[in-house]
């Protein structure tokens, strides 16, 4: 099973999820984290989710920054329950949460996965 823990993450992810964390905190956003560090097994299984194996597409790629400890993903918590929905599919607005979540990561000095052409609003890394 990948990881949660960010020490399992290089030094320079660590301390700007440290500042992530504050920041989110300040905005009064509760969020855990769902995923740190993978091993090759674990994403290629990910990459066969929604292809070969049941469920739906997580990933585009088996090259994820998260093999390499430069990554993480987060999952935003309101009134004690999880928001897996992104708003992308929804209009609802869940989607404001993860764009205030995406402003405060890269404020932090993280790429957000939210302003690629497929968005990934729970992604944040660095180069």
């Amino acid at each position: 099973m990948a990881s949660r823990k960010i020490e399992d993450c290089i030094p320079e992810l660590q301390e700007k999820y440290v500042l992530f964390r504050g920041k989110m905190q300040e905005a009064g956003i509760d969020f855990i984290l769902t995923c740190t560090k993978r091993t090759e097994d674990e994403q290629r299984d990910l990459y066969a989710q929604g292809r070969t194996k049941p469920g739906r597409i997580v990933t585009w790629t088996l090259k994820s920054k998260h093999l390499l400890g430069k990554a993480f993903d987060i999952v935003i918590m309101k009134n004690g329950k999880l928001i897996w929905d992104t708003g992308i599919d929804t209009n609802d607005n869940s989607l404001s949460d993860w764009q205030e979540a995406g402003a405060i990561g890269e404020s932090a000095g993280l790429i957000w996965g939210g302003r690629w052409k497929k968005p990934d609003m729970p992604h944040f890394e660095v180069v």
